[in-house]
């Protein structure tokens, strides 16, 4: 029996529609990947004290002309990812969090301020290989070196965190053409790597991933980086 143009029209529309569906459904639960250096699974590091450097989330606003850029947006999440970052670290691994600021010991303000800006530049350029194979940070392969004294860190300081992230924010119609058509949803994607202070060890690596408007997510994010975090050994609590 054949069938007219309208009815398999009708029922290609029905299966991408449920396609769709799907993989909507898929970027709504957080999906994350962790990557332990040996010293830090075997407990011969300890991570009680970090610092947390300025996070860099970019977020792309997409409609059905094209994307376009969010700066006020995309500075409020990552001040919003810091925040939750520290928390989950305090709350679930009794990890103390210092601001570059308050955790600088250098002779003044302009030196420790250039060097981490010059150690945010570097984890930029070492942080696509360590994308392209994740799972060496398992073998204790990737290091920014010694030079990471130089950010002049408290002594009590053990590592340091370094946070990326894109995500894209859509517009009613795109959401209703995504829907329809196909398409990727709105979602976030981070890259966290926390770096010892002492001799530049990549000691984790996550990268959580979750779906929905991420200008708005609080309870999602939280949720992704308590996951995101799961396999960090906690420190011993203090008394």
């Amino acid at each position: 029996m054949r069938l007219n143009n309208s009815v398999v029209v009708f029922r290609l529309r029905a299966l991408i529609l449920v396609l769709a569906t799907l993989l909507l459904i898929g970027f709504t639960s957080p999906i994350h990947a962790q990557f332990l250096h040996p010293k830090i699974k075997s407990k011969e590091t300890t991570i009680r004290t970090v610092v947390v450097l300025p996070a860099k989330v970019n977020v792309v606003r997409d409609s059905m002309k094209g994307p376009e850029g969010m700066a006020a947006e995309s500075d409020e999440l990552s001040a919003r990812v810091e925040k939750i970052i520290a928390e989950v670290l305090s709350k679930q691994k009794n990890v103390t969090t210092l601001s570059p600021s308050t955790a600088a010991s250098g002779q003044g303000d302009s030196q420790p301020n250039y060097n981490v800006a010059d150690f945010q530049t570097k984890f930029d350029d070492l942080l696509p290989k360590i994308m392209k194979k994740r799972s060496d940070v398992k073998k204790g392969r990737f290091t920014m070196g010694d030079e990471v004294l130089n950010l002049n860190l408290e002594k009590s300081t053990d590592a340091i965190v370094f946070i990326r992230g894109e995500g894209k924010k859509l517009t009613g119609g795109k959401t209703a053409f995504t829907l329809l058509v196909g398409g990727v949803p709105a979602y976030l994607k981070l890259q966290i790597g926390i770096v010892d202070a002492r001799n530049g060890d990549v000691l984790l690596y996550t990268d959580p991933l979750f779906g929905g408007d991420p200008t708005t997510a609080v309870d999602r994010l939280r949720k992704a980086l308590e996951k995101g975090f799961k396999k960090l050994p906690a420190a011993q609590a203090t008394r």
